[in-house]
């Protein structure tokens, strides 16, 4: 197993978090038009703070009614036609159910504030801190920032920490999995054993800048940290002997071994920023299927939805994000927000998004694609913020043609 190298005369470094990186799920037009309700017209975004304006529609003529023709006879007249009552207007902290996805036409939308979440354009990381480079050419995975200092995986499996000057502290090898505290006072990840060993096992880590804390997972075949709340990391893991089946597992730092969570059954999706509620999908499944939402303590479920895949939730558990449970796009064409408690949909959005987030328990953030898609040299991208209050939203980022957009959150 390999362990990573001390910091090289580089100070106290303090660590930032970021939330797992959620990987897009692709989905096709034809069966999302199936998966979720349509409206008679499209709908299109408005500014935050705005309300989304319907598409307009023609609107048939008046038509004046003829005179009635006088007669002797007495007649009782006709009651006026019933009208349709009109719907209750729900508090505003209670988000309506809509009619249909609005359609996000991100380079008509406005400019709003920059995320309040870590976030990058290609090696540019952003946001929650002082902005600073990542070196090297290839593509990045998971970031995270650890004071003013940043962290990122390569899809090589690689991990390079910087300190706040931008300067590479050190270079961990066979870390393909990351993620941080969201008040960015430490990080987990996870050395494993190389592909090329043929060799099981992994060490887990928990870095505070201060001091690393460490435990092996001996008959660990793939990890995937899932979120570092509250002073526990969750993760999911494939065993020996159990290679499509990722069960979710915490370790608090300073534990000497992990504990199976087994009030979450099947393979782990999600677990929300407070470590109540996790989403996960049937074991040894093939990628699709139904999502279920569970209480952690419990294993009490909340809901289940064979229409959308559970990626994320909003910090206080109160909102579950998904996409379409069924893709084969490049992204995925509908980002819907659902009640935690019930799975009752509360908004839809239409668009390419590559990946979708909570920023905070109010607002998503949503990686939009403006022009082009794919792997198009000439594709242009932006980070949307929509809001579950009122469905509005508005460009969080400028549109930039970097290479790849991502956040952690």
């Amino acid at each position: 197993m390999t362990t990573p190298p001390a910091r090289q005369g580089i100070g106290r470094l303090i660590v930032v978090v970021a939330v797992t990186a959620v990987a897009a799920v692709a989905a096709g037009g034809a069966v999302a038009a199936r998966q979720v309700p349509q409206a008679e017209s499209p709908t299109h975004a408005a500014p935050l703070g705005g309300t989304p304006s319907p598409t307009l529609s023609a609107t048939p003529h008046a038509t004046s009614s003829p005179t009635p023709t006088p007669t002797p006879v007495k007649t009782t007249p006709k009651p006026p036609p019933p009208t349709a009552p009109k719907p209750t207007t729900a508090p505003p902290s209670t988000p309506q159910q809509p009619s249909g996805p609005i359609a996000l036409e991100a380079a008509k939308l406005p400019q709003g504030q920059d995320p309040q979440v870590t976030y990058r354009f290609w090696h540019t990381v952003r946001g929650a801190g002082k902005q600073l480079t990542v070196p090297g050419s290839e593509s990045l995975g998971d970031i995270a920032r650890l004071g003013q200092g940043v962290l990122a995986t390569t899809t090589g499996g690689e991990l390079t920490e910087l300190n706040s000057a931008g300067a590479v502290v050190r270079r961990v090898p066979h870390v393909t999995t990351l993620a941080g505290r969201p008040d960015g006072s430490a990080v987990a990840y996870a050395v494993t054993a190389p592909v090329e060993s043929g060799e099981y096992g992994a060490t887990l880590y928990s870095d505070t800048g201060d001091s690393e804390r460490s435990v092996k997972l001996p008959d660990v075949l793939s990890i995937q940290i899932l979120t570092y709340a509250k002073g526990t990391v969750y993760y999911r893991a494939t065993a020996k002997g159990s290679e499509r089946s990722g069960k979710l597992y915490t370790w608090t730092p300073g534990a000497t071994a992990p504990v199976l969570v087994k009030t979450v059954p099947g393979e782990a999706l999600a677990v929300s920023g407070d470590g109540r509620l996790a989403a996960s999908l049937p074991a040894n499944n093939n990628g699709d299927g139904c999502s279920t939402v569970v209480e952690v303590a419990t294993g009490k479920k909340r809901f289940q939805t064979c229409d959308y895949r559970i990626s994320g939730f909003t910090p206080d558990g109160a909102v579950a994000l998904g996409v379409p449970a069924y893709g084969d796009s490049y992204c995925s064409n509908i980002v819907t927000a659902l009640d935690a408690r019930t799975g009752k949909v509360l908004r839809q959005w239409s668009g390419c998004f590559y990946r979708v987030a909570a920023e905070d328990d109010r607002n998503v953030l949503m990686v939009a694609v403006v022009s082009g898609g794919g792997q198009a040299p000439s594709t242009k991208s932006t980070i949307v913020r929509c809001s579950l209050d009122n469905a509005t939203c508005e460009r969080a980022t400028e549109i930039t043609s970097a290479k790849d957009v991502a956040f952690t959150s």
